[in-house]
């Protein structure tokens, strides 16, 4: 099997490894330098970071100290710009590194460039780049570096109800906005997913994809309902707005167990038991900390490692779960190629994506996990299993509400 899959916490970033071999000698390595805006102002209050990383076979992945509950930024050593843009970093660089900037899933800037010495090294031209991977030697010092950033509209946001009263902590709230340039040769669109807080607010940050003026068409959606606004001109270094949506139709209430909508229909269920209509059988994903982990937690709750046996199972799971990098009871850990459910009862249905199952030189790959609609083996040799967080159960009777 060629994995070529690149991890959500590892996108667009320039792969490059560079050694720098300085002339500075210090005790202790450090990193430091200044933020600056692409007319060479100081910026301050960014957090620069730099995101220990491994070779994930031509994408670089960050490496995270607690493999299952990964944060929303990944481990990093971090420090924030002052007044005058400035940051230093110490004791830090250890093989190869990320230079970037928190929050790493909506990042406030883009970096453009990094001066180091006469040296430039250049960031992906899409916004959504994280930043630069380089390597430097163990005491050694990389100082009075330039970093070039490019800063994005804040958009803050207030999400109300038809009746005026805020959308409170909505935990699936969609943001969309279209960018149009005023000649018409830009139009494109992009879409975040996001939260409200206490009071209905949110924060998002939106990079421009083109030097100029451009009209911004913006709304959000909750489940069924949406609210969209006027368009807005917005020029290049306007860095704030806000704004207020509101729902023109009633918003439906949560589904039974407090599951909340998907965006295109079914649910995300977790940590709740769900009934299929089709065979009686309860289903729940829930997070875990290891197969003998799941295994324990299964039995437990007189359950087991979901065994699925046809089509129309699967895609019910699809709708249910959204399961992504989710672990299933499918496994050849007794005998190579030999696969068996959890269960022990026979595979009558297979659901392999294309070129799967085979192993890897990364150790045998015993278990499968759900990618959506496909089915792949893995193991714990495999860098991406460090991403799976969530196990499907399975029991045939519906537990007995108290």
């Amino acid at each position: 099997m060629n994995h070529s899959y690149i991890s959500s916490l590892a996108i667009f970033i320039v792969s490059i490894m560079l050694l720098f071999s300085l002339s500075l000698q210090s005790a202790a390595t450090t990193f430091s330098g200044r933020v600056v805006d692409r007319a060479g102002h100081p910026i301050a209050g960014l957090t620069v970071v730099l995101v220990p990383v491994e070779d994930g076979h031509g994408a670089w992945f960050p490496i995270e100290v607690n493999a299952f509950e990964w944060p929303d930024d990944p481990t990093a050593f971090q420090t924030e710009t002052d007044a005058e843009g400035r940051f230093t970093i110490t004791d830090a660089i250890v093989g190869p590194v990320l230079l970037a900037l928190f929050p790493y899933h909506k990042p406030e800037a883009h970096i453009l460039k990094v001066q180091i010495g006469d040296m430039f090294l250049y960031a992906p031209e899409e916004p959504w780049g994280r930043g630069i991977v380089f390597s430097v030697e163990p005491g050694k010092s990389i100082e009075d570096v330039e970093v070039t950033v490019q800063r994005f509209l804040q958009l803050r946001g207030t999400v109300l109800k038809m009746d005026g009263s805020p959308l409170v902590n909505a935990q699936r709230v969609k943001f969309r906005v279209k960018q149009l340039s005023l000649d018409g040769e830009y139009d494109g669109r992009t879409s975040w997913g996001t939260e409200t807080d206490a009071e209905g607010n949110f924060v998002q940050y939106i990079p421009p994809y083109v030097d100029g003026p451009m009209f911004y068409f913006m709304s959000v959606t909750c489940g069924a309902g949406s609210a969209q606004l006027d368009p807005i001109v917005v020029k290049p270094g306007d860095l704030r707005h806000e704004a207020v949506f509101t729902f023109e139709t009633p918003l439906i209430p949560n589904m039974p167990g407090d599951a909340v909508p998907r965006f295109h229909g079914g649910l995300d269920a977790t940590g709740v038991w769900i009934v299929n209509p089709e065979n009686g059988h309860a289903y729940k994903k829930i997070r875990f900390s290891g197969v003998e982990d799941a295994i324990a937690q299964a039995a437990k709750e007189d359950a087991h490692l979901v065994a699925i046996n046809d089509a129309t199972e699967q895609q019910w799971l699809e709708q249910a779960f959204s399961p992504m990098r989710t672990l299933i009871g499918l496994n050849d850990v007794e005998a190579e190629g030999q696969w068996q459910w959890h269960t022990g009862e026979p595979v009558t249905y297979t659901n392999w994506a294309q070129y799967e199952p085979q192993d890897t030189d990364n150790g045998d790959e015993d278990y499968v996990i759900m990618m959506g609609d496909k089915w792949i083996d893995i193991g714990p040799g495999d860098i991406r299993w460090r991403f799976i967080q969530t196990v499907l159960f399975e029991k045939e009777k519906p537990p007995v509400q108290k």
